[in-house]
């Protein structure tokens, strides 16, 4: 089973995502992946809208005692995901996730010349690790 682990800015638009993540999953069979998703706004909270009712193989990471984010579960899939909390950065939060995961589907439209975004830096660990792309 592939584990994709999902990163993304929060400013993305619905066309860059439907381009960028929904698009490449397409081409894979949804119920032969599992996907682990952070919970912050932008990519998380659309992907986790996406899945709802198309995967019950979802793993929600978060930061502190509750999520920031969970998708209205009645009647969806999404009532069997799990979710796990309590770490205590973003940092340890991703390095949990990029650690479990054999792919990732990231795209980086926030990083410039003063600034390297959290995604960027995720997609670096991941490449680090020889994780595979999902394109």
């Amino acid at each position: 089973m592939k584990k994709i682990y999902v990163s993304g800015n929060g400013n993305l638009s619905w066309e860059n995502f439907h381009q960028f993540y929904i698009e490449p999953l397409k081409k894979l069979n949804l119920s032969e992946c599992e996907f682990i998703i952070r919970d912050f706004s932008g990519t998380d909270t659309l992907m986790m809208e996406f899945l709802k009712d198309k995967s019950e193989n979802v793993t929600i990471l978060h930061v502190g005692q509750r999520p920031r984010y969970l998708i209205n579960k009645f009647k969806t899939k999404a009532e069997k995901w799990n979710v796990i909390g309590g770490f205590t950065s973003n940092y340890e939060r991703d390095l949990f996730g990029i650690e479990l995961c054999t792919h990732f589907l990231a795209i980086d439209f926030n990083t410039d010349e003063n600034r390297k975004s959290g995604t960027l830096k995720n997609i670096e660990k991941c490449l680090n690790l020889n994780k595979i792309k999902i394109k």
